[in-house]
């Protein structure tokens, strides 16, 4: 998929927020048990496997510009931190929920879940933010909130 998943489940999706307008934008946050069968038939959540595999393609873990969406991202004193989107994936900052229901990040981060849990409670998610080339990989505990992307079976 090109663009965050905005599907509403029953618990463990959330717009940034609680905006319905950064849902329309960002696509939804999910925590990491609804992330995994949120797909739609025919589809996965990527594995960290399937991640790395992305990021060597475009060149190691540096190709965060080559990711992000060429708009949407946040200007900071007046330099935009928006993409080429070379790799079509148009990463846009959707921002996190966190353990205790807060928001934070919208317009310059995003978080995505992959399949792979990490030990107890722990899954490994990748994110990117403004200004940083890095695209970065982290083990998060599952009840965060992030972003989703589908792939292909």
């Amino acid at each position: 998929m090109t663009e965050n998943l905005n599907f509403e489940t029953q618990g463990g999706s959330w717009c940034h927020n609680n905006d319905q307008k950064k849902c329309e934008k960002y696509g939804r946050l999910y925590d990491w048990k609804t992330a995994k069968n949120v797909c739609p038939s025919g589809w996965h959540l990527p594995s960290d496997e399937e991640f790395t595999m992305l990021t060597n393609s475009l060149g190691g873990k540096s190709v965060a510009e080559k990711m992000r969406s060429k708009s949407g991202w946040d200007d900071y004193k007046g330099k935009s931190w928006n993409g080429t989107n070379i790799s079509g994936f148009s990463a846009l900052p959707g921002g996190s929920r966190d353990i205790e229901g807060s928001f934070t990040s919208s317009g310059s981060a995003g978080f995505w879940w992959s399949s792979t849990g990490s030990g107890n409670k722990q899954a490994i998610s990748r994110y990117i933010m403004s200004g940083d080339s890095v695209v970065w990989s982290y083990t998060t505990l599952i009840d965060y909130g992030f972003s989703v992307r589908c792939i292909k079976n």
